[in-house]
């Protein structure tokens, strides 16, 4: 057979492919068998806000100008239960593979239950991934919620992850007195304040607050605003010293891939805005 003949077959066969239509493409790897038969017998739906946008887990950190990126919570975390604690991790820990292969190096937070870090299998299989991921120091941070008092398992558990070089981070911060301990015994490396913790609770409460934000300071932890939500927040984090804010005026949360695009946030871009209209 000829050359010629053997491009003539090749193109006759491709030109007598059968033509596939949109429904005739494999399922992709993403999506469920329960998401494919929810999308062929759609369910009526109450309101628009049943609707769940999947994916949109990374919450954008910033400096309190907002001028640059500086951080990521990974938000799934803060929900799931203890048999999904590990599979989250991994795909936190995947997403910050992902931003270094974009050339961004971007710590990201581990919101993780005090409780499920007692669990031995649990811290285990947390340092197996950790170990596995060959990540730089500093990258991975997790962030304690639901504070307790510190027991064995606890100071254990804090240990194995300080050694491989996880930073901490004490989120969601009320002034528990576990928490403070906690903070001071283990060294934390930064504590998380609720604004609206300061703006909607009564004087009293709000200045103990802030004489503990003052305390943390002088023990090198970096502050944190979360929920912040109005300008007055903002304000607030420039008269506190605050260190770095996130929250709905900063940057509502966004996928992976949208995170490498993220250079500042609301109020970043608009106070570049006004000095170049100047």
């Amino acid at each position: 057979m000829s050359p010629k003949s053997r491009l003539y077959n090749l193109v006759m066969a491709w030109k007598n492919k059968p033509f596939r239509e949109l429904r005739d493409i494999e399922q992709p790897y993403w999506e469920s068998p329960r998401d494919q038969e929810e999308f062929a017998h759609p369910t009526p739906k109450n309101s628009v806000n049943e609707f769940v946008y999947r994916g949109i887990d990374f919450e954008p950190i910033f400096n309190r100008s907002g001028s640059a990126l500086k951080g990521v919570l990974f938000r799934p975390l803060l929900t799931a239960s203890s048999s999904e604690v590990l599979r989250f991790c991994m795909e936190g820990i995947d997403a910050i593979h992902y931003w270094q292969c974009s050339n961004r190096i971007i710590p990201l937070i581990l919101p993780i239950n005090v409780s499920d870090l007692r669990i031995a299998s649990c811290v285990d299989g947390l340092c197996d991934l950790i170990l596995n991921s060959r990540l730089p120091i500093g990258l991975i941070n997790i962030g304690f919620t639901n504070h307790q008092a510190i027991d064995n398992e606890l100071s254990a558990a804090i240990t194995k992850l300080r050694r491989l070089g996880v930073l901490f981070h004490a989120l969601q911060f009320d002034g528990n007195p576990n928490t403070i301990k906690l903070i001071s015994q283990f060294q934390f490396e930064a504590v998380h304040f609720d604004a609206s913790h300061i703006r909607e609770t009564n004087s009293s409460a709000s200045a103990q607050l802030i004489d503990q934000i003052h305390l943390f300071k002088k023990w090198s932890c970096k502050t944190y605003f979360s929920n912040v939500t109005f300008v007055r927040d903002n304000e607030l984090a420039y008269q506190l010293g605050i260190d770095y804010c996130y929250g709905s005026l900063m940057l509502s949360p966004v996928n992976r891939h949208q995170i490498i695009h993220i250079q500042d946030s609301r109020i970043g871009k608009a106070l570049f805005s006004i000095q170049t209209s100047k």
